[in-house]
């Protein structure tokens, strides 16, 4: 061995001790120097990449590891390498490319294969990520974290009980693994309630500072028709635990107390895409007075979307907060000196409730997105209508309650949506009843209301549309539920996965009447119904989640339509089941009074809007001490 060669393997030995040191500034300097006398020597830039990479220089890192590949270019570590940073830096194509290289060179390279998976996921691609991790767990079979990421690939599938089954795989390989949040939420989306609530609080019992979970267990609990609402709100409470000691010292805002400036608005959201909550808040951003109020968005979007590109043009500010965590986050409202902070997530998925925990803003309200309180004293209100939340409720939040006049929401039909087709039963005959909802909110309750419809409607069928219906062992517990309650299969239509949305709305051309779910109601799928012509049909009870179909339903004048007991549910079905005529007639005339109605109204609600949010404003600058505002 030559002089230069010992030189080079002592210097290269001589980096690799100030990385294991976590010197990477020095072990830096003394590669790039062997980088110039050692030109095709693949080692030295591999680790001038992986030193890059752990300074935080992404996009050198990926330079070095190409020339080490021109080098050495079957290297399977090293396409890895190249295409886990390629992956970090956004590079998904490239990355896919070097990674399935990685892995003709070596089928077994686990890393190589869950990166790539990820990436599959990151794109929406669920099929191949599924083959990727199938593929990996024949060669890895106890591999926790591949079982895991596989049963969250079939979750997204609309494959839970596959999920399910591969969820509980991994945690029994490793009950350590930060897996029981997906794995309680798959139980959930089967109706085992009861088993997905014990399975969060294990996890919790675990990863006791994990707050998405926590939400998730949260949003679990609006799904349990025998909850009680003071156990429920006391679960809430409980949330803020799960920060550990995060939540910063108390201090002042330094906002300008001028009760009549122009006011910063802020809206913070993972669903500025195509959700659910564009559909209400699209109308809002597009209707704000701009003498009255900027507006700034924030927004946790990683795949971006038609519908996130619009609402970025509606707003004023557009901040893309994906990669921020909850201090950067809340460091750049402050910077922004945003009077009013608006959470649109509640307990969803991915929410920034952490953020507001931090209260960055000095007036901070929740709004849209969930059925409950926080829990959370560092958010100030909570809007909604006087039908959604009737007087007496109050006991159960810890935000205030602003009721807007008429229904708490305004909504905005697709513009991709078909024409109202005509009446199914002209033709068909007979009549189909339909929901859309999702399926953890059809229980056992609901399913037993709706059999004694279908046999009080002679010959009449039900129809079911969700994702998760694709997965044929969905199809057949269903079919078994209604069964159960003296219901043939071939009385029930199942429909699962659709492409776009347009072919979703076209399925309600084989809905006569919809039926909505208790004690948890549809929101967009009412409004949906009717917008396609469809009445429907839901059951009033005590809180809000079991009063949001009420509530848009008054702002159509349609409360004929809402049922104060099971009963009156059945009735009111019944006998609009027995006037085909009628039906056709309110087909003809229904998205003609959903677009003519105050649902509908955006410049009138978003003028009510702005009037609470001018007077939470005035609260807040006639408060001498801002004793709850907190800085990160």
């Amino acid at each position: 061995m030559s002089k230069n060669t010992i030189l080079l393997r002592s210097r290269l030995r001589k980096a690799q001790e100030l990385v294991n040191s976590s010197q990477f500034n020095k072990a830096l300097t003394l590669l790039e120097k062997l980088a110039n006398s050692a030109q095709h020597d693949p080692q030295v830039f591999a680790m001038l990449g992986f030193v890059s990479a752990k300074s935080g220089h992404q996009k050198t890192a990926a330079d070095y590891y190409r020339k080490a590949l021109s080098l050495r270019p079957d290297n399977a570590q090293l396409l890895f390498n190249l295409g886990h940073i390629l992956f970090e830096t956004g590079e998904h194509s490239d990355a896919i490319s070097a990674l399935k290289k990685a892995l003709n060179q070596q089928p077994s390279h686990r890393d190589a294969a869950n990166t790539l998976a990820h990436i599959f996921i990151a794109r929406g691609q669920f099929t191949d990520a599924e083959n990727v991790l199938r593929t990996a767990i024949r060669m890895h079979p106890r591999d926790a974290e591949l079982h895991s990421n596989l049963g969250a690939v079939l979750k997204n599938s609309g494959y839970v009980d596959q999920a399910a089954e591969y969820f509980q795989k991994a945690l029994a390989i490793n009950p350590q693994l930060p897996a029981y949040a997906n794995y309680a939420a798959t139980l959930s989306d089967q109706g085992r309630f009861n088993e997905s609530i014990a399975t969060y609080r294990e996890g919790l019992r675990r990863h006791p500072l994990d707050p998405a979970g926590y939400s998730n267990m949260l949003l679990t609990l609006n799904y349990i028709a025998d909850s009680r609402p003071d156990s429920v709100f006391k679960e809430h409470r409980g949330w803020i635990k799960t920060l550990g000691n995060h939540v910063p010292r108390t201090t002042q805002h330094s906002n300008a107390r001028d009760a009549k400036k122009k006011l910063r608005i802020g809206y913070v959201s993972s669903d500025f895409r195509t959700h659910s909550v564009a559909n209400y808040i699209e109308p809002i951003l597009a209707a704000h007075s701009r003498e009255n109020v900027a507006v700034y968005c924030y927004a946790s979007v990683p795949r971006p979307d038609e519908t996130t590109r619009r609402l970025k043009s509606l707003s004023d500010y557009w901040r893309n907060t994906t990669t921020l965590n909850p201090h950067q986050l809340a460091e750049q409202v402050l910077s922004d000196h945003i009077d009013i902070l608006v959470d649109l997530a509640g307990h969803t998925a991915h929410n920034r409730l952490p953020v507001f925990a931090l209260k960055p803003a000095p007036v901070q309200v929740t709004y849209l997105g969930y059925p409950n309180t926080t829990g959370l004293d560092t958010i100030d209100y909570r809007l909604t209508d006087d039908i959604a939340d009737p007087p007496g409720e109050e006991e159960f939040y810890t935000e205030q309650l602003i009721r807007l006049p008429g229904c708490f929401l305004c909504y905005q039909p697709p513009i991709t949506a078909p024409e109202v087709a005509i009446l199914p039963a002209e033709t068909a005959g007979y009549i189909t009843f339909g929901s859309f909802n999702n399926l953890s909110k059809i229980n056992n309750d609901v399913i037993s209301l709706w059999g004694k419809i279908l046999r009080s409607v002679p010959n009449s069928l039900m129809l079911l549309k969700n994702p998760a219906l694709t997965d044929p062992a969905r199809r057949s517990h269903y079919q078994a539920l209604f069964k159960n309650h003296g219901i043939e299969p071939d009385r029930i239509k199942l429909r699962g996965h659709t492409p776009t949305r347009e072919e979703h709305l076209g399925t309600y051309a084989e809905v006569d009447i919809a039926l909505d779910t208790f004690p948890y109601n549809g929101t967009t799928t009412t409004c949906e119904a009717l917008y396609m012509g469809v009445p429907v049909i839901t059951l009033s009870g005590k809180s809000h989640r079991n009063r949001v179909g009420a509530s848009l339903l008054e702002s159509i004048d349609k409360t004929q339509w809402v049922a104060k007991s099971q009963d009156d549910y059945v009735s009111i079905a019944t006998s609009l089941a027995s006037n085909v005529q009628e039906l056709a007639d309110i087909r003809h005339q229904l998205r003609t009074q959903l677009l003519a109605s105050d649902l509908c109204n955006a410049e009138n609600f978003t003028e009510n809007l702005e009037l609470a949010y001018r007077n939470m404003w005035h609260n807040w600058c006639h408060t001498l001490i801002d004793k709850s505002s907190h800085r990160p």
